[in-house]
């Protein structure tokens, strides 16, 4: 079913106190979990309380789940994939890949077979925001995907990626579909049966807004967060881009990165925001397409 252009103020606060979250995901249990800048991975439970789920020491980005309820995080700051279990102890999962050395994994993604896809966004570390200025001054095809089985050995499913962000796989499992920051679009790149990848290739209109986060829901309708432009986006099956919700003054959707469905029916739109300290909501009315721990 087709999207409609929501009002800002159908946008509410899920809850503060996440400390500039870049990653959120939602289990089926109800917990929200949103990784802070100060390494701190919080847990927003369905009664309303945050609290502190693990320490990372590091910078978390993405999340996926498992089906066990163990959480695997792309850690920017220790650049390395990690895995927390459900009690919030933290082990290193990956790092690094066949020759491909995860400098900035930046997202996770699980496929059917339990198989966990990550993009790593450049082959170099970022010392700060001056570092990330220079990467979108200067795109360059420096980002990657990797795709990692459950002992953390992997291999390399495509490389020339302009600054990989947000991840994610559709509903028929066909394609890896990935954010290039750097040049405000998203590809896709053929998952084979034979376990081969194909070439990327552009997916719908170039975006703008320095795209980050994504989410599919249960038709193949694609939103998409545009940080930069305090905007939501949707991509429908056939490609055509909308505008879901606009907040050009960024006062309620401020830097919107990664977003997630969750919520009772798994109806709602979770969303985090880098440059605040809350987790918002959206009550869709359009279910999520279930990730690898909700089949």
């Amino acid at each position: 079913m087709a999207y409609q252009a929501l009002r800002i103020d159908q946008v509410t606060v899920a809850a503060v106190g996440f400390k500039g979250p870049e990653g959120v995901i939602a289990d089926r249990d109800g917990n929200v979990y949103g990784g802070g800048a100060d390494g701190v991975i919080r847990k927003l439970s369905p009664d309303g309380q945050v609290t502190e789920f693990a320490r990372t020491g590091g910078r978390p980005a993405g999340m996926a789940l498992d089906r066990q309820g163990n959480l695997f995080v792309c850690d920017v700051g220790k650049a390395a994939v990690l895995k927390v279990t459900p009690r919030g102890e933290v082990s290193l999962f990956a790092d690094p890949v066949g020759p491909v050395k995860l400098c900035l994994p930046n997202f996770p993604v699980f496929d059917a077979g339990g198989n966990l896809y990550v993009t790593n966004s450049t082959d170099h570390p970022l010392g700060g925001m001056e570092d990330v200025a220079a990467e979108i001054r200067n795109p360059a095809p420096k980002g990657a995907l990797v795709r990692l089985r459950p002992d953390g050995s992997g291999e390399v499913a495509a490389t020339g990626l302009y600054f990989a962000n947000g991840a994610a796989i559709d509903p028929r499992e066909e394609y890896v579909y990935i954010l290039q920051s750097t040049r405000n679009n998203c590809v896709r790149i053929a998952m084979h049966k034979d376990g081969t990848h194909g070439e990327p290739e552009q997916y719908g209109e170039t975006l703008g807004g320095l795209p980050d986060g994504m989410a599919f829901d249960a038709d193949g309708y694609l939103i998409i967060t545009l940080p930069m432009n305090n905007r939501l986006v949707v991509i429908d099956p056939a490609g055509k881009l909308s505008i879901l919700v606009d907040d050009s003054e960024g006062k309620t959707l401020l830097a919107p990165t990664n977003c997630a469905f969750g919520g009772p029916h798994f109806d709602d739109l979770f969303i985090a925001h880098i440059e605040a300290d809350r987790v918002s909501k959206i009550h869709l009315g359009h279910k999520g397409h279930p990730l690898y721990d909700r089949r």
